[in-house]
């Protein structure tokens, strides 16, 4: 009986320890880029006042910038396409001869305008240089919400693609077969919009509109990357 037991318990190691083996894996990145023209423009443009008060500052940056909203609507802009990304007022302070001295108070704001209409981008410009805007560098070019979700999924699709093509040609270099997924890492995605910046115009209004009205936005550009561990079998 002892014997019996002890010849069960050597076959049920030997199970064991076969089902323990490790299995071979192949571990592959895959990568897609996808280039695709932007379909929607952000124009950051701004107005920053110095005034001896703080009251004096905000109310003429008020005035510019409902000067600038009224224009843009004026052009077809809807309300829902402007908003306000930065706003600030504080004490301007500078040294001289050792002592802090104040040389009044700036009021500062930025409205982000957006279209979808990348034609109208040196009209915006020209609109808010007109009421007041001193702060125009940066124009935005990009994909809308839903333009970017769809490209996200299709990016990540060819990413996935391509790594088990990376896969089916390590195995077939070692005379091996594809076998199941073990792991898939956590996807990454990335998306950067085509920043344009009015270098070239400086603070010279005339310029900065002439510019603006003759961009030509480059594509951009939507990364997928993902990382796959395949189990390969002989």
């Amino acid at each position: 009986m002892k014997k019996l037991i002890i010849v069960i318990l050597a076959i049920a190691l030997l199970v064991f320890v076969g089902c323990q083996e490790e299995k071979s894996t192949v571990d592959v990145v895959g990568e897609s880029v996808i280039n695709t023209e932007p379909s929607q423009a952000e124009v950051w443009a701004g107005v920053s006042i110095v005034k001896d008060s703080a009251e004096a500052a905000q109310n003429e940056v008020n005035s510019i910038v409902n000067a600038m909203t009224n224009g843009l609507k004026d052009k077809g802009i809807s309300e829902d396409d402007i908003s306000t990304e930065r706003l600030n007022l504080y004490e301007e302070r500078q040294w001289e001869n050792g002592k802090s001295i104040t040389k009044g108070w700036r009021a500062s704001q930025t409205l982000k305008i957006r279209t979808e209409d990348l034609s109208k981008v040196g009209e915006i410009v020209d609109v808010a240089v007109s009421n007041g805007a001193n702060q125009l560098n940066d124009i935005y070019f990009s994909l809308t919400s839903d333009e970017e979700q769809n490209y996200k999924k299709e990016a990540l699709a060819k990413a996935t693609e391509n790594a088990k093509e990376k896969a089916e040609v390590i195995a077939d270099s070692l005379d091996a077969k594809l076998g199941k997924i073990v792991s898939v890492s956590e996807p990454n995605y990335n998306f950067m919009p085509y920043r344009y910046t009015l270098a070239e115009a400086g603070t010279d209004n005339a310029k900065i509109v002439e510019e603006a009205a003759t961009i030509m936005p480059s594509d951009v550009e939507i990364k997928g990357r993902v990382s796959i561990v395949y189990e390969i079998k002989s």
